[in-house]
């Protein structure tokens, strides 16, 4: 048939498309991690397109074994706390986008895309039925929609809440390529699992990391370091405490300037709070001061060389041997360096007080480039 040998090399264009609109039209897609979403589930329907393509081209029904995985995958969905309408809407979404890339003559291959989710559909909710059976997922599901409440500053009623939280966001650490698309999933579903069994502690996923309502009781540093012992490496997260629930909304969007702040300043993996970044974070604030900082370090543009040098003196808490291994260059040629600063911007990174100086202005030169 013209229309599948036309569709199969565009497969996995189309597989991304089919999961773009799922997300953007079913918001239980939305909570996954972006590395599972543009990864595992693309590739998911990147494989049962492709059946689909090669049972049409073969005139012939799916078999058992080529529906083991789609099945699987429903389970999965399960595992993942998605409801079983948005597990379901999946497949009629994904079958339209498929239709509308469809040229010439569509309806031999209508009739067949119907036949086709005629028999996954029911096998992939059986399996998801019998999966969520097997899990405490009512339980998981209320407290999914207990965090999206807070979040968006609905009143919430519950008994078991706690009067404040800490409201956590973190990032996963980003996996190796070699990792596999695999790796992400399983690795936010570890994440997931041993937080769901932290009393008092709400979990929610948005992008490629969390964020967490973490009652003072539970101590966000204890439970930022339990995700940082699943990931196996540390996670770069930040923390607002907020007194009430009506303040967690905002609590939110302070904990999410300020994890942005620590990654774009490239900051070491940790939880961090306000206080660890309370000049970097006023420095975010544009305005003249920060203006007149980042301009200490302008005539510096043409030597990246001594501004990674400076950067490294500063990270380092301005020890030199520290920053020397961590560029990887004699200590020697670490002072030449200094010294060059020194003669063009008139500071000297050796003297505190124009350390100090010289810090800001890194910060303030390092916010002002990111900001464009």
């Amino acid at each position: 048939m013209d229309a599948v040998d036309a569709l199969f090399p565009r497969s996995g264009e189309i597989a991304a498309a089919m999961m773009s609109r799922c997300a953007a039209e079913i918001p239980a897609y939305r909570l996954l991690p972006a590395t599972v979403l543009e990864g595992d589930l693309v590739a998911n329907a990147r494989a049962v397109f492709e059946l689909f393509l090669t049972t049409v081209a073969e005139g012939r029904r799916p078999t058992a074994d080529e529906l083991a995985l789609p099945i699987a995958w429903g389970a999965e969905r399960a595992r993942d706390g998605l409801p079983l309408e948005a597990v379901l809407k999946i497949y009629p979404l994904a079958a339209a986008v498929a239709w509308e890339r469809v040229e010439g003559d569509r309806a031999p291959l209508g009739a067949r895309m119907l036949d086709f989710l005629g028999e996954v559909m029911p096998r992939v909710a059986e399996a998801y039925l019998r999966e969520r059976d097997d899990l405490d997922w009512e339980r998981r599901e209320d407290r999914q929609h207990l965090v999206a409440n807070l979040l968006a500053g609905r009143p919430v009623r519950r008994r078991e809440l706690a009067e404040s939280y800490d409201v956590v966001v973190f990032h996963l650490p980003t996996l190796p390529a070699s990792s596999g698309a695999r790796a992400a999933t399983d690795l936010f579903r570890a994440v997931r699992s041993d937080l769901d069994g932290q009393p008092g502690v709400l979990v929610t996923f948005k992008g490629d990391g969390g964020v967490l309502l973490v009652p003072p009781e539970s101590e966000a540093d204890a439970v930022a370091a339990r995700v940082d012992r699943v990931c196996g490496r540390p996670c770069t997260a930040a923390a607002v405490r907020a007194v009430s629930h009506a303040d967690i909304p905002a609590a939110h969007a302070q904990a999410v300037e300020i994890l942005a702040l620590a990654e774009n300043l490239r900051r070491p993996p940790r939880l961090y709070r306000l206080a660890d970044l309370a000049i970097e974070y006023q420095l975010a604030r544009p305005g003249p001061a920060r203006e007149a900082l980042a301009a200490v370090l302008e005539p510096l543009e043409e030597h990246p060389h001594l501004i990674d040098a400076l950067r490294a003196f500063v990270t380092s808490g301005y020890n030199r041997g520290e920053a020397a291994t961590a560029l990887n260059i004699h200590r020697n040629t670490l002072t030449y360096r200094l010294g060059r600063i020194q003669l063009i911007t008139g500071y000297d990174a050796t003297r505190p007080s124009d350390a100090r100086h010289l810090a800001a202005a890194m910060t303030a030169y390092d916010i002002t480039r990111q900001h464009g």
